[in-house]
Parts: C-alpha cells; sequence; structure tokens
C-alpha cells in the first residue's frame, strides 16, 4: 500500500511537471512567433540586398529562422532570368500573381505568406535597382512548422520539467513526513491500545492544527470505548445471573416434581421461563436499538397515549388509570414510543395502591407527559439510577412482579434516541412521578 506521502508527493510531482512542460512549451510557442517575424525581415533584407546587385545571376542567401532558400530574378514579363534554390513551378507561378504583379503595380516591396504542398513559404519581392538587369527579384523561405520546432527543442522542454517535479516531490515528501511525524506516533500508540491496554492514552502534539485536535478526538473516543467495553461487561455479567436465575428456578421445579408431582411447581416454573422470556426479549430490544436507527414518521402522540393506556388498564383491572390528554403531534418511532409508555405506566400499576394518573400536556414546543402513581415513591438519591440495566431498588419486589430489570433503562434509550428527557419526581398522589419530554414536530 503506498503511503500518503507518496501520494501526495507523486500528485504535486505531475502537477510540477504538467506546469513546467506548459510554461516552457508557451515560451517556445512566443519564440516561435518572433522567428518568424525574424523570418518576415529576414526575406525583405535579404531581397533589398539582392536588388542592388549588377548580375543576372541569383544567388542563394541564407535566412535566419528558414530552410530552403531561393532567389528568382524576374524580367519585366513575369519571365524568369534565373533562379537558385529547388523552386516548384507551383510556387514561381505564385510568386507572379501574389509578388512580381504588385511590384510592377505599385513599385514598392510586397511581402507575403504562401502555403505551398502543406508548408508555409515567406517570400517578399522588390524591383531591382538595375531594371536592365532585372526587373523584379524575389528572395522567399520555407517556415519551419511549429510541431517541427518543439520537436527540436523537446529535450529543452522536457529536462526542466522533469527537474522541478522531482524538487516537487522531494519537498512535499519531506514536507507530508515531518508534517504527519506525530500522527506516525499516535498510531504507535494507538496499535498498543488497541492491544488491550485502554486505560493508556495517546499524547497530544502542541501544533495548534488539525492533528492536535486529532489527538484530542482520539483520546475521547478511546475514554469512550473504554467505558463502553466496561458497561458491556457489567451488562453482559448481569444478563448472565439474571437469566441464571429463572433457570435454576424452573431446573428445581422439575426435580422436585419428578420426585412428587405438584401443579403448583409446574405453575412457579412457567412464571419462571415467563420471566425468562421477557428478559430475553428486553436484551433483543435494546440490541437492536443500539444496532439500528428510529422508524421515525409522524405520530399523534395523545392517540398513542390513550391506546397504551387502554392495554394496561386491561390487564391490570384493579387499578384505576385516568388519563387526560392535549393533542401533541411529533416525529417518532410509533413502536418505540408505545414501548416507553406502556413500560412507564405499567410500573405505576405495579408499584403503586391502585390508582395511576397519566396527563399529555403541550408546553410551547415540547410535549410533557406525567406518569403519577400512589405507591411509596422513590427516594431522591436513588432516582437517577434506577434508569440504570438492572438495577433494582427491590430485588424482591421486582421479581415478584415479574420485572426484569430492564424496563426504565428501556425508556431512557429509546427516549433519549428521539431527542427527549425522562426524570422522576415526587408526585402529586404521593408516589412517584415519571416527567417525560419530547420535541414536537
Amino acid at each position: 500500500m503506498r503511503s500518503l506521502r507518496g501520494r501526495l508527493g507523486a500528485l504535486v510531482a505531475a502537477g510540477a511537471l504538467g506546469l513546467t512542460l506548459v510554461a516552457a512549451t508557451a515560451v517556445a510557442i512566443q519564440r516561435w512567433d518572433a522567428d518568424r517575424a525574424d523570418l518576415v525581415n529576414g526575406v525583405e533584407f535579404a531581397a533589398f540586398q539582392h536588388s542592388e546587385t549588377r548580375t543576372r545571376v541569383a544567388r542563394a542567401v541564407a535566412v535566419p529562422g528558414g530552410t530552403d532558400e531561393f532567389v528568382v530574378l524576374f524580367d519585366d514579363a513575369a519571365q524568369i532570368i534565373d533562379v537558385s534554390g529547388d523552386v516548384p513551378d507551383r510556387l514561381i507561378e505564385a510568386l507572379v500573381d501574389e509578388v512580381w504583379t504588385e511590384t510592377t503595380q505599385q513599385d514598392v516591396a510586397v511581402t507575403t505568406v504562401l502555403p505551398i504542398d502543406g508548408a508555409t513559404v515567406v517570400a517578399a519581392g522588390v524591383p531591382c535597382v538595375d531594371q536592365d538587369v532585372c526587373d523584379t527579384v524575389v528572395v522567399g523561405a520555407v517556415e519551419e512548422p511549429l510541431g517541427a520546432y518543439l520537436g527540436d527543442r523537446l529535450l529543452w522542454l522536457v529536462v526542466p520539467a522533469l527537474l522541478a517535479a522531482a524538487g516537487a516531490w522531494a519537498a512535499t515528501h519531506w514536507l507530508v513526513g515531518r508534517s504527519l511525524r506525530p500522527v506516525d506516533h499516535m498510531r504507535r500508540q494507538l496499535e498498543t491500545i488497541a492491544a488491550g491496554d485502554l486505560e493508556r492514552r495517546i499524547p497530544v502534539p502542541d501544533t495548534g492544527d488539525e492533528i492536535e485536535d486529532l489527538g484530542v478526538a482520539l483520546n475521547d473516543t478511546i475514554g469512550r470505548l473504554a467505558g463502553a467495553l466496561a458497561a458491556n461487561e457489567r451488562f453482559v455479567a448481569d444478563a448472565a445471573h439474571e437469566l441464571r436465575s429463572p433457570i435454576t428456578g424452573v431446573r428445581a421445579a422439575l426435580e422436585l416434581q419428578s420426585a412428587e408431582p405438584s401443579p403448583e411447581l409446574i405453575d412457579a416454573g412457567l412464571a419462571e421461563l415467563d420471566r425468562a422470556a421477557r428478559l430475553i426479549d428486553d436484551l433483543l430490544l435494546l440490541a437492536r436499538r443500539q444496532a439500528g436507527a428510529l422508524d421515525r414518521r409522524d405520530i399523534d402522540l395523545d392517540d398513542l397515549v390513550v391506546r397504551e393506556c387502554d392495554s394496561v388498564r386491561a390487564r391490570f383491572p384493579d387499578v384505576a388509570v385516568e388519563h387526560h390528554v392535549q393533542a401533541a403531534r411529533i416525529v417518532g418511532d410509533p413502536d418505540a414510543l408505545g414501548r416507553v409508555v406502556r413500560n412507564l405506566v405499567e410500573n405505576a400499576c405495579r408499584y403503586g395502591n391502585g390508582q395511576v394518573a397519566v396527563r399529555l400536556d403541550v408546553d410551547g414546543d415540547r410535549a410533557v407527559l406525567h406518569i403519577d402513581d400512589d405507591g411509596p415513591g422513590i427516594p431522591p438519591e436513588d432516582r437517577s439510577i434506577v434508569f440504570e440495566r438492572f438495577t433494582r431498588l427491590d430485588g424482591s419486589r421486582s421479581r415478584a412482579t415479574g420485572g426484569t430489570g430492564l424496563g426504565l433503562a428501556i425508556v431512557a434509550e429509546l427516549v433519549n434516541a428521539h431527542g427527549g428527557t425522562v426524570a422522576i419526581t415526587d408526585g402529586p398522589l404521593g408516589g412517584a412521578r415519571v416527567e417525560l419530554t419530547l420535541p414536537r414536530s
């Protein structure tokens, strides 16, 4: 796997290579344009020089920036007196039309650019000083194509680009390596921590930048992981203990039943199995809550509260469950919120003395649900720990009522997932009041 330094170095080197090539090519093209201008001036100057000679012989000339130079001497009838160089007939015809004709009509120097057989010819015609020698002298040269010009200077273009790319790669590799040195150190520390020592923390570099923020975030994450791992270990231990109790009870009942048949023992065993099944259901609910998101939709919370109160009232006919609700519409998971209301009302029925009052009010952007019972209440020092998993203030009472110690923990998990709060205070009926707040849509 390539390192970050290698990837960034390659990226910067490629950028430097490309930019340098573009810049060098732009300079070369600019130079080529300058050479073209020099070629025009060169053929004009050579034509003026040759026009001053007193000979009818076309002498070869060299023009900077051009190739295949030629000189043509014309008489006053556009007939060739002499020619130097290889001049095709098509070019002669073009020179007569474009240069000789213009010089005879205007009696001035004429410069033209002629495309001939895929090449570009630059030619200049000047009237001869001695008309007895010749009428017009034309000097021309083939312009070097841009592609050939760049090809001839390819080494000049590539070498600076390669040097720039190598320098950029080396500088990037060094800078990134220096910047990532604290990250490498943190990585090595994390490997040690991942081996099982979650009490350790990585050293945070005092750089004042994103790397320092990363170190702080990693330490926070390690702390949360350590807490989650400890909580998970406690949860597994508590779950094993809670499941062991009904299994032991069923085993004892079966052993006694095998010795002396008794319907009461069978009923007790079935009750223990029912409690184990409820415990497993609660454990699965908590596991699913941690593994996935809620199914959020618009809910009429007042209808949900009334429905759950009616359901609980049917299961607890000896308890007077009253409800007073205001219309409240929220966004949430109907199954999850139904479980919350059901757990709270059932707890009030189990631990009260026969009277439960449920009230739903709207307070600005919040829906507030109060559930009061007339039971013994919950001491202030215990009102926070009852929302922890497997917490029972009276273990024998919870088992007698079939509790698993997870009901309020499930309530706290689901309410927190909806962005709400849940708390326990003193109630007007003399027992506990559970106050649940949820944001309205």
